[in-house]
């Protein structure tokens, strides 16, 4: 089995849902955090087949993720090839860490 699953993530610089991958375990559940929320260091961004050119995005691995970052608005999980409806486009980049992301 893939130990990866598909996401989709709110993508803060291009304000559109991107798809993506997630780490899973042997079962193929994702890898969550002790609250059950979505780990950022599991997820990995498939925007323009994963030759996304935003260097600040927290997404990308060279970077630090320090206060200049972008952070996603947003990880779903996918259901059966189908994604989970997902809340409305971010309006807005979200910069600097912070909300549910471990």
């Amino acid at each position: 089995m893939s130990r990866h699953r598909s996401i989709l993530i709110g993508c803060p610089q291009y304000h559109c849902i991107v798809h993506g991958s997630y780490d899973c375990d042997e079962q193929g559940n994702y890898l969550l955090g002790p609250g059950g929320e979505f780990v950022l260091a599991h997820a990995t961004c498939g925007h323009r087949g994963g030759k996304c050119a935003q260097t600040l995005c927290a997404l990308h691995r060279h970077n630090r993720a320090g206060q200049g970052s972008w952070f996603p608005s947003g990880i779903w999980a996918m259901r059966q090839g189908r994604a989970a409806p997902p809340p409305a486009p971010p309006t807005e980049p979200h910069v600097g860490q912070g909300g549910w992301y471990a």
